[in-house]
């Protein structure tokens, strides 16, 4: 994730969901370009918005944004084309949604909000990689959607199950993406962590686990050589899905199945080679934002020195040249930045009294599914399939 800064007098920096300078108190945000959140002036005769450098362009909020608060999104009136039969001004991101959580219940909107963050940070890294990203209006065959709702009551925290409503459950289907609202809420997100086991459970590691599947149609499903190659590495995702999920629950306490870590990037990865294909995309896009963000604030990615010795940052060691967006970039250039910046990264939540904040490792079988799906995303595989 880049940095950004407001263009009052303090420069203030300006956080991904930021709506409003720190500083000045001027709204900011994403216009449809959806590359950077960046301060808007406001026009009191016409009531719309507008970039200082760009003034005969004008915005507005997006409705989520000026209504709910949920989002941070502009849109631009020069190109906006409203969808028939809807009166709703939407951002680029949220004319992802297809269903949003009932919104007369009014605790479900901050937890709605949590859902926005994620999935624009989501969208964001996929929009950088330069990868198909159109909605169902854009696209209404193969385009993206959304769907935020639930099945249980919010005023517990998710436990007990609301009437006559059908079971929501977490999962993508062609293209449509599914998230429970339960997943937003702190308490219910780790009451099923601890359920389940599970190391790490996040939100965002939610949306871009999804996300995978749906590029796995979109990246590979439709080359029988690209198709191939995939099984090659995560195994046959044409085994019966059902027989193997039944497998793995009936499975995950036994000794043997301890065993995954030296193949598998997590241990829901090992119950089919679909899911492992998702759960390491995750853990992709997890790596090479989060390095990104690292770059752009200037912080070291070596253990080795002492880092305080250094004159200016720009001598600190994480490779400043490095664009880890870019298929110029090597993976294992990126995967060894990682391996170390992982090291200061988890030392940093150890000295507050926080669990580590990747808990995982990558063994060379993992690190060569991460350079598929890196070869994958920059349409470089035979190069990749050439090289071993």
């Amino acid at each position: 994730m880049k940095t950004f800064k407001c263009n009052c007098k303090d420069q203030q920096i300006l956080f991904f969901e930021n709506s409003h300078c720190g500083a000045c108190n001027r709204v900011v945000g994403l216009d449809d370009e959806f590359d950077k959140v960046e301060p808007y002036e406001f026009d009191e005769q016409s009531g719309e918005y507008f970039k200082a450098q760009q003034p005969a362009i004008r915005f507005q909020k997006c409705d989520n944004h000026a209504d709910y608060q949920v989002c941070n999104g502009m849109v631009n009136l020069n190109t906006f084309e409203p969808v028939e039969g809807r009166d709703e001004m939407l951002c680029f991101a949220c004319r992802f949604n297809e269903t949003v959580p009932d919104l007369s219940i009014v605790e479900h909107i901050p937890l709605w909000e949590k859902m926005e963050v994620a999935k624009r940070r989501a969208l964001y890294t996929l929009k950088s990689l330069s990868l198909p990203l159109n909605n169902t209006i854009q696209d209404p065959e193969g385009g993206l959607s959304f769907d935020f709702t639930t099945d249980r009551d919010v005023s517990d925290h998710f436990v007990s199950k609301l009437k006559d409503q059908e079971p929501v459950f977490t999962g993508h289907n062609g293209g449509h993406i599914t998230i429970n609202l339960a997943e937003a809420d702190d308490i219910a997100r780790s009451h099923t962590k601890l359920a389940m086991g599970e190391h790490y459970r996040t939100l965002l590691g939610h949306f871009r686990h999804e996300l995978g599947h749906y590029y796995f149609d979109k990246l590979i499903i439709n080359s029988d050589e690209k198709h191939a190659l995939c099984k090659t590495y995560f195994g046959d995702d044409e085994l019966d899905y059902k027989e193997a999920l039944d497998k793995h629950y009936k499975n995950s306490s036994s000794k043997a199945n301890q065993e995954w870590r030296e193949a598998f990037i997590s241990e829901y990865a090992t119950m089919h080679p679909y899911e492992d294909w998702a759960e390491t995309w995750a853990h992709y896009m997890h790596i090479i934002d989060t390095l990104e963000t690292a770059k752009n604030f200037s912080i070291s990615g070596s253990t080795s020195g002492n880092v305080l010795e250094s004159e200016e940052m720009r001598d600190l060691t994480l490779p400043q040249g490095s664009i880890f967006f870019s298929g110029q970039t090597s993976i294992d250039s990126i995967l060894d930045s990682w391996m170390d910046f992982s090291i200061i990264l988890n030392s940093l939540n150890r000295s507050m009294g926080m669990n580590d904040a990747y808990p995982f490792v990558l063994t060379d079988k993992v690190r060569t599914k991460l350079s598929f799906i890196h070869h994958s995303i920059h349409d470089q595989l035979s190069s990749m399939h050439s090289s071993n």
